[in-house]
């Protein structure tokens, strides 16, 4: 990530808790216990997007594309507790009555960000939460399924280096909304997101999973519909394309 898109905000030392050898900012202490989640069942899903970004423009341009996007976007979120962090659910945080303008005033940027990069999930997807922004024929079935399959196959391993990526870009979205503080003392932590994608890459990645997760498991505790297109998604591709059994 470029220096000149962090906005590193710290919290102090005595707005932490130590558990053991760990320092728990604020952020990380929600109580109760969330909910568990899973990379796979939950969250996957949520990456088609930036992973279709990341495939149309490639990495740098990909999230030059994100970020624009969602700062054009930001504008039309009239909850202050809540960003466009890049996933595809965030998108139902814009209010129903001002979709019809957003459309109007973001057509250009539409186009590139969404109608071209994600054409395969609008098509295929009828209850996407981003289907309202634009609409996309279903021209060929079969060459659709196997771009979703290969959205999929690339984002399963969550950890790895294209998925992990994925997963890091929304972290400047929290960043440019003022929504995380890094303890002065995580020097490691910072350096690595200065430096992002370069230097210690894994560190960077693995506070950016944290972080989201955090968000998630939050979200879960508020709304029981957060996953609610995960679970679509996955009921949608058994009807389009049943899983077959092999005889052993």
């Amino acid at each position: 990530m470029p220096k000149n898109e962090l906005k590193l905000q710290r919290s102090a030392l005595e707005h932490h808790v130590q558990n053991r050898k760990e320092l728990l900012p604020p952020f990380n202490r929600l109580s109760p216990a969330p909910e568990q989640i899973f990379w796979l069942r939950d969250l996957l899903p949520e990456f088609l997007w930036i992973d279709a970004l990341v495939q149309e423009y490639g990495r740098p341009q990909g999230n030059k594309v994100l970020n624009e996007f969602l700062t054009e976007a930001d504008r039309f979120n009239p909850d202050i507790r809540e960003i466009l962090d890049g996933t595809v659910s965030a998108f139902r945080l814009i209010p129903e009555d001002q979709r019809s303008v957003f459309v109007k005033a973001l057509s250009s940027s539409i186009e590139r960000a969404v109608t071209r990069p994600f054409r395969y999930i609008l098509g295929l997807y009828p209850e996407c939460p981003m289907n309202w922004i634009a609409e996309a024929k279903l021209d060929d079935i079969g060459r659709t399924i196997t771009e979703v399959r290969n959205a999929v196959a690339r984002l399963f391993p969550g950890k790895d280096d294209y998925a992990g990526f994925c997963r890091a870009l929304p972290l400047n979205r929290f960043f440019a909304h003022d929504k995380i503080k890094i303890v002065n003392t995580l020097k490691d932590t910072i350096e690595a997101i200065k430096t992002y994608p370069y230097g210690d890459k894994y560190r960077a990645e693995a506070f950016a999973r944290n972080t989201h997760n955090m968000v998630f498991m939050q979200r879960v505790r508020e709304n029981s519909e957060t996953f609610a297109w995960a679970r679509y998604f996955w009921n949608k591709n058994l009807a389009i394309a049943g899983c077959i059994y092999e005889r052993t």
